[in-house]
């Protein structure tokens, strides 16, 4: 069977090379019309090639890639790129993934006792320091009095099978769970005929929210602040229990709540059940766990618990190995197609070195091997435009291969629970360990 990887990348090829596509993303029916330098192919391209530089270099170095001698300014290209619709790349995301969790549901897609495990969280994007900016988006005050602009960025992640399925650019401090009721209900779209379970961190477990999982028969998993249902906590006997919430009229008080459905729904329950697991934290003190899922092991749902660590590090890997803050534009048109293209691109990379890693040799290492992801990245950038490009089957096939098996090359060990001593060293920024792919 052909790996998803090459079949993946041929079906967003021949998309972004339909009719169907530029009509459905242009922003004006005359746009993409006339015989320009950046047609609506090359845009598209040009924009999952970006590699955080400059826009005059950015132009540079594409059309060498693509062997072309042309002229063409920063302020043409930036003209081409306001006629695109940034949710072209949302429709190539849902249809990469589409593919993978309907086609491969049998052989490749990973869960955890039949469940898609998905981590919400948020992060705040650096945005260009412009007046724009702030304006669409909002701002931080800093230190210095000045506002400084920033989006509110939220992610749902497929924590086993390294996936974004989802990502939402919002103004600055938008509300965390108003954004999560848009990702469940895309996502579904996503991976239909799965059980998920979502996992979330302490700002998702207002009792409106418990309420609207309830309701829908969504499973999650959240962290709970110390400070919330302390009455009902107080009464639990034993570390692992459920607690009742009375929909008290002090709850229930209309500035608590954003969606008057939601909360007639909850009047009329007048309780909700919910399941709460205690914990020590490192302090000593006592942490909670929160959560409508009853047939798994307190072990288990702290194991699952334990994954959402991992939509850390992809903000990590976006923002320091992927560049994704590396905007070029303050328009909020190319913000959002910088966030979702590399979006895309992250999860065509994953996909790359999740089948690399799977012809690791691990008998022959002392430690489990992983394949480097900032090296990953680097490759893919420097080559999936002459693969994107390529016209012969066979040659692209080939050069699809190649650059798995220069992937391979780069591995590194996953140490597990080892004391290894770590050195006392001053701040230095240009580690040579910290050195970007490209």
């Amino acid at each position: 069977m052909i790996k998803y990887g090459y079949k993946g990348l041929n079906k967003i090829r021949s998309k972004i090379k339909s009719k169907e596509l530029k009509e459905q993303y242009r922003k004006n029916a005359k746009d993409f019309t006339r015989k320009r330098k950046m047609c609506f192919e090359k845009l598209i391209n040009y924009i999952l090639n970006k590699r955080g530089l400059c826009t005059n270099m950015e132009i540079n170095n594409f059309f060498n890639k693509i062997n072309e001698d042309t002229n063409m300014s920063a302020q043409s290209l930036l003209d081409q790129r306001l006629k695109l619709n940034p949710d072209v790349f949302v429709d190539l995301n849902i249809d990469y993934l589409q593919g993978f969790y309907e086609e491969y549901k049998e052989t490749d897609v990973k869960t955890y006792k039949g469940y898609i495990l998905k981590a919400i969280d948020g992060s705040d994007f650096e945005l260009p320091n412009t007046q724009t900016s702030r304006d669409i988006f909002g701002r931080i005050q800093a230190r210095t009095g000045k506002s400084i602009p920033r989006a509110s960025v939220s992610m749902c992640y497929d924590v086993l099978n390294e996936y974004i399925i989802d990502v939402i650019p919002e103004k600055y401090r938008t509300n965390e769970m108003y954004m999560a009721k848009r990702h469940m209900k895309k996502d579904q779209e996503i991976t239909k005929g799965y059980n998920s379970i979502y996992i979330m961190d302490r700002n998702y477990v207002s009792l409106e929210f418990l309420t609207f999982l309830n309701k829908n028969n969504i499973k999650f998993l959240s962290r709970l602040k110390v400070s919330y249902y302390a009455k009902e906590i107080r009464q639990m006997k034993s570390k692992d229990g459920f607690i009742e919430l009375e929909h008290t009229k002090d709850r229930m008080r209309k500035k608590f709540w954003e969606d008057e459905e939601i909360r007639k729904y909850a009047k009329e329950k007048g309780r909700t059940k919910i399941r709460v697991l205690k914990y020590i934290l490192n302090t000593g003190e006592e942490g909670y766990l929160i959560t409508n899922i009853e047939d798994f092991t307190y072990e288990e749902i702290f194991d699952i618990y334990g994954k959402r660590w991992d939509i850390e590090t992809l903000y990590f890997s976006l923002k320091s190995k992927l560049q994704i803050e590396k905007f070029t534009s303050s328009k909020e048109t190319i913000i959002k197609q910088d966030i979702y293209a590399s979006t895309l691109v992250y999860n065509m990379i994953q996909t790359m070195k999740n089948e690399a890693k799977e012809e690791i040799e691990q008998k022959k290492y002392k430690h489990e091997m992983k394949i480097n992801e900032n090296i990953t990245i680097g490759l893919f950038k420097n080559e999936i435009i002459y693969i994107m490009l390529e016209e012969d089957d066979k040659k692209r096939l080939e050069r699809y291969d190649k650059l798995s098996k220069k992937i391979l090359k780069y591995k590194i060990p996953i140490r597990k629970g080892g004391n290894y001593k770590i050195e006392e060293r001053p701040n230095n920024k240009n580690s040579y360990n910290k050195l970007k792919s490209f």
